[in-house]
């Protein structure tokens, strides 16, 4: 007598329903990116590298001098580095895709390309951030026992995790259409390298925007400032209610301008696009 084998979905497929796919995404995309050790390698220690680099600077400028304004100032590079590590993403990066033609197969999918590369681009993501979220936190943990950082603030912690959604987006459109520029460049290598240094300045994670610019109007009529300069100076409690509530706004203003953007943007590269298929 054949016995009918009924399907029983895993937990997580019943608790995300129809999103599972998202989910399975992000999974695939995590599982290629631990395959390489040596590469994986690399890159930690190259960010390792950069982190440590960045907290000899900002120590050898205060003339390693333990007061309140450098309290503040570990407080917003160590918190913001936590924060920037919850969103980061290698969207930039699929331009070279574009390039060898490995995103045909992507763009031939049901599902929404953006929509698709926005879990795929963090499933990379996932292990290196994880890696150095590991080493921030003990930093954090080390300055927080010498005194040599601010309190942690629960009020503007919560308020920054509300936030994070939008610059998690920010960062994401930012990087595509980046990526996107492989369908009009033979090479993309300068593009993506001078994005970085730019994104990195412009977002204050090299230092703190108000350190040229004091005006809050222009800084937030700067779409890179959502990533990491805002949520700090909510964290660092420098924002009134209507700052912030003005910080969300424009936040969610410069989402919906660069998600056009980036849509405008691809739609014009498919059109030089030559890859087999389509």
């Amino acid at each position: 007598m054949t016995q009918i084998t009924t399907f029983q979905p895993t937990f997580v497929q019943k608790l995300l329903g129809k999103n599972y796919k998202w989910w399975y995404f992000l999974k695939y995309k995590f599982n290629g990116r631990t395959t390489s050790v040596f590469d994986n390698s690399l890159f930690v220690v190259g960010q390792a590298l950069i982190l440590l680099t960045s907290i000899l600077i900002w120590y050898l400028a205060n003339n390693k001098v333990i007061d309140q304004g450098l309290q503040i100032k570990w407080t917003y590079f160590v918190i913001g580095e936590l924060y920037l590590n919850l969103i980061f993403n290698f969207a930039e990066y699929e331009g070279f895709d574009f390039l060898r033609g490995g995103a045909t197969s992507d763009l031939l999918k049901p599902q929404d390309f953006f929509t698709l590369k926005f879990f795929s681009t963090f499933g990379e993501a996932i292990l290196q951030n994880l890696i150095k979220s590991i080493v921030l936190v003990v930093i954090l943990v080390s300055l927080i026992f010498t005194n040599n950082i601010s309190y942690f603030n629960l009020n503007h912690f919560l308020i920054c995790l509300m936030l994070l959604l939008i610059s998690a987006f920010l960062l994401y459109f930012f990087g595509i259409t980046v990526a996107f520029s492989a369908f009009f460049l033979k090479q993309i290598n300068g593009v993506v390298l001078n994005y970085g240094f730019v994104l990195n300045l412009l977002m204050g994670r090299l230092f703190p925007l108000d350190l040229l610019i004091s005006n809050i109007w222009i800084n937030l009529a700067n779409p890179f400032s959502y990533i990491f300069y805002h949520p700090m100076q909510i964290y660092l409690g420098k924002y009134s209610p209507v700052e912030t509530l003005l910080v969300f706004a424009g936040g969610l203003t410069w989402c919906v301008v660069l998600y056009f953007l980036a849509k405008f943007v691809f739609k014009m590269g498919l059109k030089r696009n030559e890859s087999v298929g389509l």
